[in-house]
């Protein structure tokens, strides 16, 4: 069984975006430090599909001014010594939240790894991030990252730049940045290895309001060109039964994307430090908000909220909520003739929402460790649980443990 590529079209792309938009709502509140994590999760379909993933980080400060951050990431989907069943296909990204039959990239970042005829099959992602940090005398501050992203039939090359620029007695911070996705891609049903680029360009504004809220505001555009489909899925025409779909054939055809695609996201955000108010005294409040439009007449709506309190010396609670919306793509319908030009029956097209909620607990370790761990003194570990749920009908739990480690 081929395993379908889940990091796919927009994969490598969503996770740019995301990333800049972290940057964004927490420009100004991040701190340099030198620490290793490792964190585990577990995402569990109930379209039978399980994904493993584990992440490990280190960040080492060279200087005052440089530091240096390197990132491991490994999914294993559908592993053999992980859950059973059998989910159906599909794969890609929607405005900005990814979606499958299974909503396991929307969920977990990985592959869905189900071959064409619906069976579960096996895929493993590696993920490389290296990156550099410099700030020019307090004049501008920029970091410098190359990602790279490798499974059975998607390679990915994907290099950053962000620029950090400090105004107004530090209460006002610009940040621009550009990456370039260079992708390979060779789905089961593509004769050849196909290329796609894509250019991301954001733009973001933080500004301090008061001395407990902070207010950001951001744009990312990204121009992509070259094969936009994934070669993984056929089109039954003529009446056929999808499930017969097994090999191209004259009424079971190949997907067909525009041969571009233009992407544009508005971001906004809003942190706010609580002091009084009863249970919420002494927690923090963000607020996030994305809009997401493209060329293939795909919109979209993300709204997010946590809420950070902490329960005990040592312990911080942390509530989080995010609801998405989105609707289809032009060329996408339920049923497709010989005669469609654009034809494709990727979920990532269709009009769908999702929920997601989940708690987070994050704990401060003693000093006075035994022998056997005091490596951890000062270190923290943390726990999440998240529940997902998509109108298309599937839904997913999502476990994490971790550990972050100062040296």
């Amino acid at each position: 069984m081929a395993a379908i590529n889940r990091f796919k079209a927009m994969g490598l792309r969503a996770i740019i975006l995301l990333a800049v938009s972290a940057a964004l709502l927490f420009a100004g509140n991040a701190k340099a430090e030198n620490y290793v994590a490792a964190q585990g999760y577990m995402h569990s379909f109930d379209n039978g599909v399980d994904v493993y993933t584990a992440v490990f980080a280190l960040n080492k400060d060279l200087s005052l001014q440089t530091s240096t951050y390197l990132k491991y990431n490994v999914d294993f989907i559908n592993p053999a010594w992980g859950g059973s069943g059998e989910g159906g296909g599909g794969d890609g990204v929607g405005g900005g939240d990814a979606v499958t039959t299974g909503a396991t990239h929307a969920a977990s970042g990985a592959s869905s790894a189900v071959s064409s005829d619906g069976s579960k099959a096996t895929d493993t992602r590696h993920d490389f991030t290296a990156g550099v940090t410099h700030n020019f005398n307090n004049i501008i501050g920029a970091e410098v990252y190359y990602d790279y992203s490798h499974e059975k039939d998607y390679v990915s090359h994907t290099p950053t730049v962000t620029l950090k620029k400090e105004l107004n007695d530090k209460n006002t911070t610009l940040t621009a940045g550009y990456s370039r996705n260079m992708d390979t891609v060779h789905g089961k049903f593509m004769g050849a290895r196909e290329k796609r680029n894509t250019n991301n360009y954001f733009f973001g504004v933080t500004q301090l309001i008061s001395p407990v809220t902070v207010a950001q505001v951001g744009y990312s555009r990204s121009n992509s060109s070259g094969v936009q489909s994934e070669g993984i899925r056929l089109i039954p025409t003529a009446g056929v039964a999808a499930s017969t779909c097994t090999a191209e054939s004259a009424t079971c055809l190949t997907e067909a994307f525009p041969g571009k695609r233009d992407r544009n996201a508005y971001l906004a955000g809003v942190n706010h430090y609580i002091l009084g108010w009863g249970i919420l005294d002494r927690s923090a409040i963000k607020f996030n908000f994305r809009y997401y439009t493209d060329d293939w007449k795909i919109k979209s709506y993300t709204g997010e909220t946590e809420w950070h309190k902490p329960v005990s010396e040592r312990t911080v609670l942390r509530l989080n909520y995010r609801y998405y919306t989105q609707s289809k793509a032009y060329f996408q319908k339920d049923d497709y003739t010989a005669a469609d030009t654009l034809r494709s029956v990727s979920p990532q097209l269709k009009s769908f929402n999702s929920n997601l909620i989940g708690v987070k607990l994050t704990y401060a370790l003693k000093d006075n460790l035994p022998s056997i761990v005091s490596f951890m003194k000062q270190g923290s570990v943390e726990g999440k649980y998240e529940f997902y749920h998509q109108s298309l009908g599937v839904n997913a739990h999502v476990l994490m443990a971790g550990f972050r480690v100062p040296f």
